[in-house]
């Protein structure tokens, strides 16, 4: 479908974009513009970009690790704008990719506002990976995908993934009543480091359950597996 038949989907993403701040701190324009040039994204097509230098494992010296969400120029609706993850080794002014993610490819298009922040949540020194993009494949549902990545045994993996905020309450038509809820989740990282990574903690903001919004919101304690290797 040509962007031309839905101008609300771009307005939507340019909205999101504009509107609500990215979380993290860039990095100087000349690393960001290198990071940009190894990916294969031209700077100017990049709506936002997140290019951290940070330990992300749990030896040697600091990586550097890009969210970037930017303009692709192809005229599909679900693919004009993508989403993507690259961690660097950097050698001099020379990057070298070790990791990528390509949200977009992965979650069949409809992807936008990429986050990311690098949090240790094991006290091991290295940072682990949280990424977050909206999937607005339905207009009427706001829906908020994130990831936990941690290197783990010589390689990184996902180490959860999930809804990091969730609304159906206007989308009466087409989802059944018992899902239309509304709610976000964080995580709690006191209460993760107190485990050492072992067990992630999360916490869960209900504001509305099956279409009807509760008299005030409801927090709700999660807890699911992180590490086993310590």
């Amino acid at each position: 479908m040509a962007l031309r038949s839905r101008p609300d989907f771009l307005v939507r993403v340019l909205y999101l974009v504009i509107a609500i701040p990215v979380s993290t701190v860039l990095a100087e324009a000349t690393t960001s513009d290198r990071t940009y040039q190894a990916m294969g994204i031209e700077s100017q097509k990049v709506l936002t970009g997140s290019v951290l230098t940070s330990r992300v494992m749990p030896k040697g010296g600091k990586q550097i690790v890009a969210m970037v969400t930017y303009f692709t120029g192809k005229r599909d609706e679900a693919q004009a704008i993508n989403v993507r993850l690259e961690i660097f080794h950097q050698q001099g002014e020379d990057l070298s990719s070790f990791y990528a993610r390509d949200f977009g490819k992965e979650n069949g298009g409809y992807v936008a506002r990429g986050e990311l922040e690098l949090v240790d949540l094991d006290g091991d020194g290295a940072n682990e990976i949280i990424v977050g993009f909206d999937n607005l494949k339905d207009p009427l549902v706001q829906e908020r995908k994130g990831e936990i990545i941690l290197r783990d045994k010589g390689s990184f993996r996902t180490a959860w993934s999930g809804i990091l905020e969730y609304d159906a309450t206007r989308a009466a038509r087409k989802i059944p009543v018992e899902r239309r809820d509304r709610f976000n989740r964080e995580v709690d990282v006191i209460g993760t480091l107190r485990t050492q990574g072992i067990t992630l903690f999360m916490k869960k903001t209900v504001i509305a359950v099956a279409g009807e919004r509760l008299s005030e919101p409801k927090v709700v304690t999660e807890t699911f597996p992180l590490r086993s290797d310590h």
